[in-house]
């Protein structure tokens, strides 16, 4: 597994970056880091990830040299553990201000996926370290497409910003464009009613009536909220409250 070597470091929108050459991952990176290095909005940043961690067993396709891969360390303090989501939600939408400048029609795909119309332009990999009832740190894998032109992985719907607007941006002003907005969102962490309600309006499929699957089969539903633990609540076309954790139900 390649380690990777450090070639610059520089802050930028208020966060302290550490630029590898080459990363298998940025999450496996931070892990390797002595605790006391994993300080609030530090950032492992490489332009070429090559083995990109993704939900469960995915991996996330980066060509390198065209995207945005990194891992955000926040440190939020006072959070409780039980409202851990708040975190999913600052980066979740901080993707979505960053999209916002460039193409119209961001969302958030929960629970944290960012999407522009039906296809994907960010995923995001949260792993939480918990010190009694509080989150003592978050390691937040971020992979923004930015430049890449083609996919070749089975991913079903991949798409960058370039094949949005047929323009490149540069990586550099990217990354500080995308910090400032998740640092912005970072300073929300205690107004979790602004930020649930902010995720709300930006929820993909957020409205109407829409299909999903669970273990029991396909069901038609609406998305009536997202609880204080992250969870999905459904509430199908019968009436009844459905409520899933991640990867108990998916989009048809």
């Amino acid at each position: 597994m390649n380690m990777g070597k450090k070639i610059n470091e520089y802050e930028t929108a208020g966060f302290q970056i550490s630029e590898y050459d080459e990363l298998s991952s940025t999450n496996t990176e931070a892990e390797r880091w002595p605790k006391e290095e994993l300080k609030d909005k530090s950032v492992i940043l490489t332009y070429c990830q090559t083995q990109g961690r993704g939900q469960a067993t995915n991996r996330w396709e980066s060509e390198p040299g065209k995207n945005l891969s990194m891992t955000v360390v926040l440190c939020p303090p006072d959070c409780d553990a039980s409202r851990q989501f708040a975190v999913s939600m600052v980066c979740a939408l901080g993707v979505c201000d960053f999209v916002g400048h460039y193409a119209e029609g961001g969302k958030v795909k929960w629970p944290n996926d960012v999407y522009v119309g039906d296809r994907k332009i960010c995923g995001i990999l949260i792993e939480h370290a918990v010190a009694g009832r509080f989150i003592k740190r978050s390691l937040c894998g971020i992979g923004v497409n930015i430049n890449q032109s083609r996919f070749l992985s089975d991913a079903p719907n991949p798409v960058s910003l370039l094949q949005l607007t047929g323009k490149s941006i540069p990586l550099e002003k990217a990354l500080q464009e995308l910090l400032a907005c998740i640092g912005r969102r970072y300073g929300q962490m205690t107004d979790y009613g602004r930020l649930e309600q902010d995720f709300m309006a930006c929820l993909y499929r957020g409205q109407g009536i829409h299909e999903w699957e669970d273990e029991s089969g396909g069901f038609r539903a609406s998305i009536d909220r997202i609880d204080e633990y992250g969870r999905l609540v459904l509430r199908d076309t019968e009436g009844k409250t459905r409520v899933y954790g991640f990867k108990e139900v998916i989009y048809k």
